[in-house]
């Protein structure tokens, strides 16, 4: 916060110096300075808000809910564009796994791993065991099993061979 508003009262101090010069092209760089600090009292309001504020809500309710249906899945029983908290974090936290892929690399399974069974994309492994990995980035690797099976392992539990 401290940043921006440093940021606004040399934007301010900007604007006026160059709003003030008879060159077309000062002129020009004003007005962009003046749209420049609409953005950083945007910014201010909305970074310097609680989280279940008013000014919070407010800004984030013209962003579009991501619902099953427009993501292309079922939509459970659920209203088109009614999700509920829980369904909304399943939805953000869920990796799409690609069974024809390319594994380009193989890993050995450092420890042990029961999958969560509410999770049908997570894979269980034994420690010691030897998949074959889509991608190395990130905390959730697709994995595939030597006996075809595919799915997401986190990756703290694999080290690359």
């Amino acid at each position: 916060m401290a940043f921006l508003a440093g940021s606004l009262t040399l934007t301010f101090l900007r604007i006026d110096q160059t709003i003030n010069v008879a060159i077309s092209k000062f002129s020009a760089a004003g007005a962009g300075l003046i749209f420049q600090s609409f953005v950083l009292i945007f910014w201010v309001f909305y970074f310097g808000a609680e989280e279940d504020s008013l000014v919070k809500r407010s800004i984030n309710g013209f962003t579009i809910p991501r619902t099953p249906a427009a993501q292309g899945g079922a939509s459970n029983g659920v209203a088109h564009g009614v999700v509920t908290p829980q369904q909304q974090h399943q939805q953000l936290n869920s990796v799409v796994v690609a069974p024809t892929a390319e594994y380009a690399y193989k890993a050995r399974a450092l420890y042990s791993y029961e999958a969560n069974p509410e999770d049908r994309n997570e894979l269980s492994f034994a420690k010691g065991e030897i998949m074959d990995i889509v991608d190395n980035k990130g905390k959730w690797w697709q994995a595939r099993k030597q006996d075809g099976s595919i799915g997401i392992a986190p990756s703290n539990y694999l080290q690359l061979i």
